[in-house]
């Protein structure tokens, strides 16, 4: 080719791209999308669950803890298959602590870390970080006074702002009678921690209302159990079952007036309530189941609610599942969560063996 043609070529190429403004580079790659925190706190979780498994008889721990860590991590696997488990995250997890009280210090920062992300975490995967985190919590206790070591350092739950004052206020019939009497409140303008909301979604799903609406039947039906089983303790039992009973009534009115803030009417009281089975001959382990049937109605409440809300059930969920122990009932590996163990997907690779 002549150069002059090389050269016309040259120059038609240079008014193009001076006009245009366009210059021609080859596309650069897109950095992959950060994954939701859901999945990440998850797959955290599932990573610091199987470390604390993998140390957990190297510590001395029991077979009971074995299969509470085991359990859970099972759940923080579940519904992904084996095959897509977070394996890269298992390998970054820190090593299993060595030793009885470097095991409780794992433990109880595994426990403060998933309670902590639950609060930020999507409705079914904060449901399920805070019924890993109460349970670890309370685990790490037993272990503490079992191995007669400190009790380790408890966890800071994120602040959940009271009720509205004004709220809080209104009169609240008592728990022996209907509160059909009781003055109507208005949904505050402005002052609530949550957007107002109905008992359920436009789909028709259960919101955080409904919820709510469960919380205050459980407090409703707790209280008038635990008027009822005061009488009937005595000794330090009875002093447990007042400074339970004076908690409810609290919760109660708090559950009461989050719901009038969503702008919803909680359940009226009714003037008594079914006491449990063999309430007669052994009133602290019926006080132990009820605090047991309390505790899917905040695991509901954390996935449905957001915010001051949420923050509030998780502190109700850890707080019912320790009167639970207190009266002698486990709380389980996942409390507030139904599981079906035999449904739970198998860990991948192998799992710590029980302690003798």
């Amino acid at each position: 080719m002549p150069r002059w043609v090389k050269a016309l070529l040259v120059s038609l190429l240079a008014v193009l791209v001076l006009g245009t403004g366009v210059v021609l580079l080859p596309a650069r790659e897109r950095p992959d999308p950060e994954p939701p925190f859901s999945e990440t706190a998850r797959a955290t979780a599932y990573a610091e669950t199987r470390a604390l498994l993998d140390g957990a008889s190297a510590a001395g721990s029991s077979p009971a803890t074995v299969t509470l860590l085991e359990s859970q991590a099972r759940a923080l696997l579940a519904p992904a298959p084996a095959s897509a488990a977070p394996s890269g995250a298992v390998s970054s997890a820190p090593s299993a602590p060595a030793g009885k009280a470097a095991f409780l210090g794992g433990l109880a920062r595994s426990a403060a870390q998933r309670l902590a992300d639950a609060g930020k975490s999507d409705g079914g995967t904060a449901r399920l970080l805070a019924a890993v985190g109460t349970a670890q919590l309370l685990e790490s206790g037993r272990l503490a006074r079992a191995w007669g070591l400190p009790l380790p350092a408890q966890p800071a739950l994120p602040e959940s702002p009271a009720p509205s004052s004004s709220v809080l206020s209104s009169p609240a019939p008592s728990s022996s009678s209907p509160s059909s009497s009781s003055p109507e409140a208005s949904c505050p303008a402005g002052g609530s921690t949550a957007a107002p909301s109905t008992a359920t979604d436009d789909a028709g799903a259960p919101g955080p209302g409904e919820a709510l609406a469960a919380v205050v039947r459980a407090e409703q039906e707790a209280v008038y159990i635990y008027q009822v089983a005061r009488t009937r303790l005595e000794g330090t039992a009875a002093a447990t079952a007042a400074r339970d009973l004076a908690g409810h009534q609290d919760l109660l009115r708090e559950a009461e007036a989050l719901a009038r803030q969503l702008c919803t009417e909680p359940p009226p009281r009714e003037a008594g309530y079914r006491l449990p089975a063999g309430f007669a001959s052994q009133a602290a382990a019926a006080l132990g189941e009820q605090e047991s049937a309390a505790l899917p109605a905040y695991g509901e409440l954390v996935a449905l609610s957001d915010c001051g809300t949420r923050n509030w059930a998780i502190a109700g969920l850890l707080d019912s599942a320790r009167r639970m122990e207190s009266w002698g009932t486990l709380s389980g590996a996942l409390p507030g969560l139904s599981v079906d163990p035999a449904a739970l997907p198998e860990l991948p690779g192998s799992t710590a063996a029980p302690a003798p």
